[in-house]
């Protein structure tokens, strides 16, 4: 592994399950790379891959959640993690309710935020998406980390 490499993986991730809906159908992929990109306006910024199973539907949605993940989430960031997509629509056991706007939203995570996707960057192998932040709801708990590869 490079300097760059080990550079970079010095920077701590939150962890995070971006939904939304897309035809009637739930979709769910666990993500580490969320930021804040704005105030005024409110935007984040998420980057998702491009081959990742997915991220085209997420392409064609107008609004979708970033779900932050506490400490007691881990298994649901594993269920939504698989890079095959096998659980991509799979909320059997999930409790889920709609956000103002209709984007589906975990029940239990510590933190949501509604987004309506207002632009998308090319960025090599990953597309950024921009939220505009329209909802938001917390609850008690602390966010889980996403360090080197590992949630913590």
């Amino acid at each position: 592994m490079d300097e760059i490499e080990k550079a970079i993986r010095k920077i701590r991730n939150g962890v995070f399950v971006i939904t939304f809906n897309l035809d009637g159908k739930h979709y769910g992929m666990t993500s580490a790379w969320v930021n804040r990109a704005s105030f005024k306006p409110n935007i984040l910024t998420v980057s998702i891959g491009k081959n990742r199973k997915g991220c085209e539907e997420l392409l064609d949605a107008e609004v979708f959640c970033v779900n932050i993940l506490g400490n007691e989430h881990l298994e649901i960031a594993r269920h939504f993690g698989s890079t095959d997509g096998k659980n991509l629509n799979n909320f059997k056991d999930i409790e889920v309710k709609e956000m103002e706007d209709g984007s589906p939203v975990l029940e239990n995570c510590v933190g949501a935020v509604e987004c309506k996707l207002v632009k998308k960057i090319d960025a090599g192998d990953h597309v950024v998406l921009f939220g505009e932040i329209l909802n938001g709801a917390i609850q008690d708990g602390e966010s889980m980390i996403f360090d080197r590869n590992e949630f913590s």
